[in-house]
């Protein structure tokens, strides 16, 4: 008798945990809430953002169409675009384009991680994925949409088998980047960087839905985030990962850009935390770059809210 009770309270305890556990589409909807909007808000807070904004909503129907093939016809999204010459000036004056790949827009963007530890490969990418992505890419190149106009800035040539490639190229990174482990090289600041986080937590269809609502999957894009009248901030690479306008050396002499002193963002505390400090900022229009530090941001998030 004693037994039964023991066991009827254990299942009653659990239907209670399970009950109270967010489901996985919520779990997800504040991840990709706190990619965007900051990883040290609460869930709670996160979730009053949701009321205010379309963002999860773009993310998640995105990614169930990396997933599926099936794209909710209400789902119109367009990447912010807040643009400084001098900025794209840098970007492409470190771009290196030797003649490795036959694609301009692969060649342009080819560059490995510093490290080969950071650059795994696989034999084979899934090539369902490659034709959504493809899809995408081809659609907003026939409209002359975002990606198209942000080839125009870097004066890159792009044909529509270019675009087939380059989307066979991007999915392979995205692949290829889950299977790593990052260790954390420092100390301090935040338990959010934990000693050891898993890229494989993050599917790689969430990780292609982020880059494409951030920049339509054109590596070099970039947006400034400005603040009376200053660029604090820019938001960099296929993620938009958010750098420090001081983190751009050669423009801090710009009095409205940076305010003289580096703070921690995005970009800068990852690359502490995991890469060593090895990174520059121009490295996130590298495309395993921006897909290396998008997915170490969404995988932390992940283990911080599962």
């Amino acid at each position: 008798m004693r037994f039964v009770l023991i066991v009827v309270l254990l299942v009653f305890l659990s239907s209670c945990v399970v009950l109270n556990e967010p489901s996985s589409e919520e779990n997800l909807r504040i991840v990709v809430l706190a990619y965007r909007y900051g990883y040290n808000l609460s869930e709670e807070e996160l979730l009053q953002i949701a009321e205010l904004t379309k963002y999860d909503d773009e993310i998640l129907a995105y990614y169930e169409y990396f997933k599926t093939g099936n794209l909710r016809k209400f789902v119109q999204t367009k990447a912010a675009e807040i643009y400084d010459q001098r900025i794209l000036n840098i970007l492409k004056e470190n771009l290196s384009i030797d003649g490795t790949a036959s694609a301009t827009i692969i060649d342009a963007f080819d560059e490995p991680p510093v490290k080969s530890e950071w650059d795994p490969q696989v034999d084979q990418i899934d090539q369902d994925l490659v034709r959504r992505v493809h899809a995408l890419l081809l659609n907003d190149w026939r409209i002359k949409g975002f990606f198209y106009s942000w080839c125009e800035k870097y004066s890159i040539g792009v044909s529509e088998e270019d675009l087939n490639l380059y989307a066979q190229f991007l999915v392979n990174a995205c692949e290829a980047s889950s299977r790593l482990t990052l260790r954390k090289t420092s100390k301090g600041y935040s338990r959010f960087f934990t000693d050891e986080v898993d890229l494989s937590l993050v599917p790689t269809e969430l990780v292609l839905a982020i880059c494409y609502v951030e920049s339509k999957f054109f590596p070099g894009a970039f947006r400034c985030e400005i603040k009376d009248g200053t660029v604090r901030a820019v938001s960099v690479g296929l993620g938009q990962t958010l750098i420090d306008a001081d983190s751009l050396d050669s423009l801090t002499t710009q009095q409205d850009i940076g305010d003289g002193k580096k703070d921690l963002y995005t970009f800068e505390l990852l690359n502490i935390h995991y890469f060593d400090g090895l990174f520059k900022v121009t490295d996130l229009t590298q495309v395993k770059v921006g897909v290396l530090f998008c997915r170490t941001l969404l995988s932390l998030l992940v283990q911080k809210f599962r």
